[in-house]
């Protein structure tokens, strides 16, 4: 479980969802099916990925960028 990591999309996907759900219970009057919505809200907002978790670390490409020389001039 990471936090931050979901996209745009993901995040209105679980917006319209919680809003299902809310609609739902309050139209139906089962009032106990709005409380899954706060999950489906905390999970919007805090953007948490659900992933299996492995034992590999996904390696990425460093690339090494050269340093700028930094000349002192001299002032009068």
């Amino acid at each position: 479980m990471r936090f931050y990591a979901i996209s745009i999309d993901q995040i209105v996907i679980r917006f319209y969802l919680m809003m299902a759900f809310v609609l739902i219970g309050e139209f139906s009057g089962l009032h106990f099916i709005t409380a899954i919505a706060f999950p489906i809200f905390l999970s919007a907002i805090l953007g948490i990925r659900y992933e299996p978790i492995s034992k590999t670390q996904p390696t990425t490409k460093v690339i090494d960028l050269p340093r700028p020389t930094v000349t002192t001039d001299k002032v009068a």
